[in-house]
């Protein structure tokens, strides 16, 4: 993940020599010399970021680079922003003239010191490199070597089958069908889902199914009755010499290959000469949780996409697992832990590896109190997993975590922005993908757009199943998303390490254990989000009531959104907001002129009686303000400063009414100035004057809700 910030730094930093160029002149060559010392910091960051997990020092050093990089982009960002706004505001006499000169020297010292410090904190770190023993790997070289260490213990043999399943039998079927299916070619069936959705499981089971077992006797005859002579030349083969034998044996015989847990298209190109695919006989059964994988595999094959287990079904699997087969204790004592453990089985989420788990855990469990500290903690031990699942590195987090260290470095950053957003919550594509251009952490790629790019970085998260499809459009696009629980817990576990993300949650403070200690080298918050729980009760009554007692200046501590920690934020997202009386004490009493660099405002809900804060208007740098939802007492005119603002969605409604139009008078003024303006979503009923907007102004305006229409005395915009 370091390497992913420094290569957004690296990206940024380049961005801002050319758009700020007039505002960096003096210091531009430092800016580069930094950039060019970063994106040399990015060959080493590959082999560090997999060895991090290992080693406590690696990981210390990785965080400090972040850090780093983190530190770059926020200095040459922040010493432009102020040199804008002296320049924007004009000289108005031969005095004041000279004092900004004078302030500018100033000011163009102070960024080069902090440059060069920041500069003198990566040579330090690179000169450590080599006591670490971290190699330098090229771009398109993957640190395999942690990759496959990682797996060591996911390995599966043919003849472990697992007895406790449940559920599989119409999978059984639709997959006994595709493989019996007479074929003119050797096809592949593939079957593809998220980690622990049981792919490996029901492809064993199919392996030992007594019609595929028939099918292919001669070859299973012929594999494992070979003398050790023989064993000992297939050992000595080089791979040429194996899959040409290989290859000729699926030429004798009609053969099934099982290919499980495969994860690169590279991987299918090095296998595929020792399978004879346009010739009938054979057939592949593909696992995989990659769909691209399966599709190139064979694109006319046939995909299987396992469903989760229902709750019923979770609770049948845990109760084989966790209950002895004969259960001799008394009624009162088996009913209290049924009733337990259907409650645990609900926070499995229909993973059958999450049931799994926690059977094996439950098992080891006598006591009725032991049942009932991990129902407190469930997820917890969920995560980690306990006894031989934790030194199997199979608890749920360790498996899942493989599809996360396994994402090219772009994708990791919008996976850990979906960690903003609560559980279960369906997130409309269209505002994320907006979300992350806004962030800076989807950059457009030749003739792309920045949010073609991002609408395929989404496709591809879905395509590898670590996001889930919620809804799709009658032309297939995906319009809502979500994450699975137990995959959220992963994302923000994730975040939490990297200091990419805070949660803050108004009724219970989340905490998120991870497999690996949190290393923070900075209180530098960059992205916050902040909902109410409603399925939750409050975590302290005693902490409600001193809340209520110490008014605005209590809930601005309570959220972690005072003057200090807004310095470096990113992104700042707020949920459920109308059932809290809290956040709009924490607009109010926020000091909105330290939250310069923020770039995505999301206020959505928002329940307010007063005004927006003028102070909202010099966020200059916003590129994403939502107010959704919000009600509001009149149009927040101050957003007219809002020049680099990309998306603005304006559907509030009236405080006073509802029904009522929203006043707003020279509309011109409030919008005509924003020359980024890509989409702009107005409010339901807007009463305006007779100030025309110059569209053409409005070059890059790509969405427009919605068109004008006269209705009696009032100009309304309806929705």
């Amino acid at each position: 993940m370091a390497e992913a910030t420094v290569s957004f730094a690296v990206e940024r930093l380049g961005g801002l020599l050319i758009e700020e160029a007039r505002f960096l002149h003096g210091v531009g060559d430092k800016v580069t010399e930094i950039q060019a010392e970063l994106r040399m910091m990015r060959c080493f960051l590959r082999d560090a970021d997999a060895r991090q997990y290992e080693d406590e020092v690696i990981r210390n050093w990785v965080a400090e680079i972040r850090e780093a990089a983190y530190d770059a982009e926020d200095t040459v960002e922040t010493f432009a922003l102020k040199l804008a706004r002296r320049r924007r505001s004009g000289f108005q006499n031969i005095l004041k003239r000279y004092a900004c000169i004078l302030s500018e020297f100033k000011t163009l010292h102070e960024v080069g010191t902090a440059i060069d410090a920041i500069k003198s904190r990566i040579s330090h770190l690179t000169a450590s490199l080599q006591s670490y023993n971290i190699r330098s790997i090229a771009e398109g070289e993957g640190s395999g070597f942690r990759n496959e260490t990682q797996r060591l213990p996911r390995k599966t043999y043919s003849h472990d089958v697992d007895e406790d399943t449940v559920g599989l039998e119409d999978s059984m079927e639709i997959l006994l069908e595709q493989l019996m299916k007479p074929d003119k070619r050797c096809s592949v069936v593939s079957i593809c889902g998220m980690g622990g959705l049981g792919k490996t499981t029901l492809a064993k089971k199919v392996y030992h199914h007594v019609h595929v077992r028939q099918a292919v006797q001669g070859i299973l005859i012929q594999l494992t009755s070979a003398d050790e002579g023989h064993k000992t030349k297939i050992r000595n083969m080089r791979d040429e010499e194996l899959f040409e034998s290989v290859y000729k044996i699926q030429e004798e015989k009609k053969c099934l290959v099982i290919l499980d847990d495969m994860w690169k298209i590279g991987d299918w190109e090095s296998l595929k000469p020792a399978f004879p695919l346009h010739k009938a006989g054979s057939k592949i059964l593909l696992t995989t949780r990659v769909q691209e994988v399966a599709s190139h595999a064979d694109p006319q094959g046939f995909l299987y996409q396992p469903e989760l287990l229902s709750e019923e079904k979770c609770w049948e699997l845990l109760r084989t697992i966790a209950f002895p087969r004969d259960d001799t204790r008394d009624p009162t004592t088996i009913n209290n832990r049924e009733l337990l453990g259907k409650e645990m089985a609900k926070d499995c989420g229909g993973l059958p590896l999450a049931v799994v788990v926690l059977g094996g855990l439950l098992a080891t469990k006598h006591h009725t109190y032991e049942w009932e500290r991990v129902h407190k903690h469930t997820k917890s031990y969920l995560r980690k997993g306990k006894g031989k699942y934790e030194q199997q590195g199979s608890g749920v987090s360790d498996v899942l975590a493989l599809s996360y260290q396994d994402l090219p470095y772009q994708l990791k950053s919008c996976f850990l922005y979906l960690g903003h957003f609560p559980e279960d919550h369906e997130i409309h594509t269209k505002a994320l993908v907006r979300m992350w251009v806004a962030e800076g952490i989807v950059s457009r790629v030749e003739e792309e757009t920045s949010e073609d790019v991002a609408e395929g970085y989404l496709d591809e998260l879905i395509g590898r199943c670590m996001v889930q499809v919620g809804r799709r459009g009658s032309n297939g696009r995906v319009q809502t998303c979500r994450l699975h629980d137990l995959m959220r817990d992963l994302c923000l576990s994730k975040a939490e390490e990297e200091n990419f993300l805070e949660i803050v949650n108004l009724q219970q403070m989340e905490t998120f254990s991870s497999s690996m200690p949190t290393t923070r080298t900075s209180n530098k918050v960059r992205r916050r989000a902040i909902f109410l729980d409603r399925c939750r009760p409050l975590e302290s009554v005693e902490e409600a009531r001193l809340l209520s007692e110490n008014g605005d200046e209590g809930a601005n501590s309570y959220v972690n959104l005072i003057p200090q920690n807004g310095t470096y934020l990113r992104s700042l997202l707020t949920f459920d907001t109308q059932y809290s009386s809290i956040i709009p004490k924490v607009l109010r009493n926020t000091d909105w002129k330290n939250f310069k660099l923020l770039r995505v405002l999301s206020l959505e809900e928002l329940l307010l009686k007063e005004n927006i804060p003028e102070a909202l208007g010099n966020l200059i740098h916003l590129k994403y303000l939502s107010l959704k939802s919000a009600s509001l007492p009149s149009f927040p005119s101050s957003i007219r400063n809002l020049g680099c603002i990309q998306t603005l969605d304006l559907r509030f409604y009236s405080a006073a009414d509802a029904d009522q139009p929203i006043n707003c008078f020279g509309i011109n003024k409030v919008i005509g100035r924003m020359k980024w303006l890509r989409h702009l979503y107005l409010p339901m009923y807007l009463k305006v004057d007779d100030s025309k907007v110059q569209w053409d102004k409005l070059s890059n305006l790509e969405t427009l809700k919605t068109l004008m229409e006269n209705i009696g005395r009032y100009k309304i915009w309806p929705s």
